[in-house]
């Protein structure tokens, strides 16, 4: 994909010098325009070309690839539905799947707080949320099939879009939810960000894949 977008900015970028040595050309007999002048158009052209190609490179470079996104789908779905559901069924999380793991910082109640040590655990909700967070990862910052710059920037925009809704709900949550409820709150904010980020990334797909076949 960078390689075929290099070619064809330096195609462009030749065929624009070819254009303006042919002004060059037509106006040197018919004007004052200046050799230097000439030169510095080209410069500008040139720089302007280099740019948008970096940028490009740039979006482009932190995305995994696109076989990625399936694999994040099938961690994503089932890990979503079955946390969604223990939490709210009042599940008791510690007293299943109890092994002894390493805490850099432990502190529990009518204890003493302990660092870097070993202690049991039921790890069942930590592995519901890593592979909830690595499934949404995997989705949301995987190529789609047909990546380009226009794709990039509708992941760009919905992701804005993602960190205004999360964090407005975040502050509305603090001023008018108290007590146990808020921590609920506390534990969803932990992926609701990538949630909303891939739901509006999609949907915005969505609605350009379909504006594209109503046109065909």
């Amino acid at each position: 994909m960078i390689n075929s977008n290099y070619a064809i900015s330096g195609l462009l970028i030749l065929l624009l010098k070819i254009s303006f040595i042919n002004k060059y050309i037509n106006l040197k007999s018919k004007t004052k325009y200046t050799f230097s002048q000439f030169y510095l158009s080209i410069c500008k052209i040139k720089i302007t070309f280099e740019v948008n190609l970096k940028t490009l490179i740039m979006k482009t470079h932190f995305l995994l690839p696109n076989q990625f996104k399936k694999i994040g789908w099938m961690l994503f779905i089932p890990s979503i539905i079955v946390g969604t559901y223990l939490l709210f069924s009042d599940f008791n999380f510690d007293s299943h799947f109890q092994i002894k793991v390493f805490a850099f910082i432990n502190d529990e109640i009518l204890s003493d707080t302990k660092y870097f040590t070993f202690i049991e655990n039921g790890i069942l909700d930590e592995m519901l949320v890593v592979l909830i967070i690595l499934g949404a990862i995997l989705i949301g910052f995987s190529e789609t099939e047909n990546e380009d710059e226009f794709i990039s920037k509708i992941r760009y925009e919905s992701l804005v879009w993602a960190t205004y809704l999360n964090f407005g709900l975040m502050l509305l949550s603090t001023l008018f939810i108290y007590g146990f409820p808020y921590f609920d709150v506390l534990i969803i904010n932990i992926f609701a960000m990538l949630l909303f980020f891939i739901i509006r990334f999609h949907f915005m797909i969505y609605k350009l894949n379909k504006s594209i076949s109503d046109d065909e």
